[in-house]
């Protein structure tokens, strides 16, 4: 367990295989299903009292799930026979109310860090990232170690997910890393792909196994939410951030930089979206303050300690050195609830959990 006044952070050693080459939904998720039930039936309850919070009735909220569920889910929805699965293993979870969660990333928001850096001594490319969402301890609780099974059964991918989560958030396989933060567009949700449904296909797809594939399946993405895509490779210099907007698309890559770096608000010098990043907080505030503070506003505080960190020479160890930096507030957060150390060069990934004190 890694020291810390705020949260108990511990390796996730908790690993699960996802056959996702089965024929059906039972065979793809058995051994989850087999050793998470408990653990899957408790985060759909968190996450829909979560959604009841916000405001909108009960009643309202699932009505609204199979309004979308009859219309649009089970028509032209990703995995949806999986997500029905999960749900009948859920007796008090409807089909259209488990689809309605697996697509919390379009609907609601989260925050993030992700760091892409050159080794310099292991001469590869590393990428650590942060996931911060509101039910932080219920995800975190929930945080597994997950291996994209073929038929073959060969692992073709690592994934640092939340157990009966049917899209991913992070992932690896050997030649890049790909992770998602949330991006701050206004009025921007539509009848697209949740984004994490896209990030697994990228990830299963065999084909795709070299930083200028993914960058170029991903450029090609119609989604149903903007968002910051960070994409690592294994030489120096192959890192991108991955600006997908409602229509256009901005890359900004790492060139000749040793680093590059993404919290939750468009890049203040290049990006052509910047009119929606929030207003940040212009004082400063003590530890705690700033431990409690909004994301979106927070966003280029968080940057702004990487850049000051990261400009040093590095002397610890490449993880070691971004575990330390990642302990620092706003980094850490109210709402941290998972870290991912990943390595393109061999498709490893460390997976973190991070639970209130």
């Amino acid at each position: 367990m890694l020291s810390n006044p705020y949260k108990n952070i511990t390796k996730v050693t908790q690993n699960r295989k996802i056959y996702i080459q089965a024929s059906h939904p039972q065979e793809i998720w058995k051994d989850v299903v087999e050793k998470d039930l408990k653990s899957i039936k408790e985060l759909c309850t968190a996450m829909s009292q979560l959604v009841y919070e916000v405001g909108v009735s009960k009643v309202l909220v699932h009505f609204s799930a199979k309004l979308l569920y009859n219309l649009v889910y089970r028509w032209w929805g990703h995995y949806v026979k999986e997500s029905d699965y999960l749900a009948s293993q859920c007796s008090f979870m409807s089909n259209s109310l488990m689809a309605f969660l697996q697509r919390q990333y379009t609907l609601s928001h989260m925050g993030c860090s992700v760091v892409m850096i050159w080794d310099s001594k292991k001469e590869e490319m590393v990428c650590f990232r942060s996931l911060d969402w509101k039910g932080a301890d219920d995800i975190a609780w929930s945080t597994r170690h997950f291996s994209f099974i073929n038929k073959e059964g060969s692992e073709i991918a690592q994934i640092a997910g939340i157990t009966g989560m049917v899209g991913v958030l992070t992932g690896a396989k050997k030649g890049f890393s790909v992770a998602i933060n949330y991006a701050p567009k206004k009025r921007s949700a539509k009848f697209k792909s949740d984004p994490t449904f896209l990030i697994r296909q990228l990830l299963e797809d065999e084909n795709i196994n070299s930083y200028e594939k993914a960058m170029k399946n991903i450029e090609s993405w119609e989604l149903g939410s903007p968002c910051f895509i960070s994409l690592c490779g294994v030489k120096k210099g192959e890192a991108c951030v991955i600006e997908l907007g409602s229509k256009k698309v901005h890359i900004r890559t790492m060139g000749e930089k040793n680093f590059l770096i993404q919290t939750n608000h468009y890049d203040l010098e290049t990006s052509p979206f910047v009119e929606h990043n929030e207003k940040p907080y212009m004082k400063e505030m003590r530890e705690k303050q700033w431990y409690e503070s909004e994301l979106l506003k927070n966003s280029q505080k968080r940057e702004k300690i990487f850049k000051q960190s990261l400009s040093k020479p590095q002397e610890e160890d490449i993880q070691t050195s971004l575990i330390s930096l990642y302990k620092e507030v706003p980094i850490l957060n109210y709402e941290t609830a998972q870290w991912v150390f990943m390595q393109p060069k061999n498709g490893n990934v460390d997976v973190y959990s991070c639970i209130d004190k």
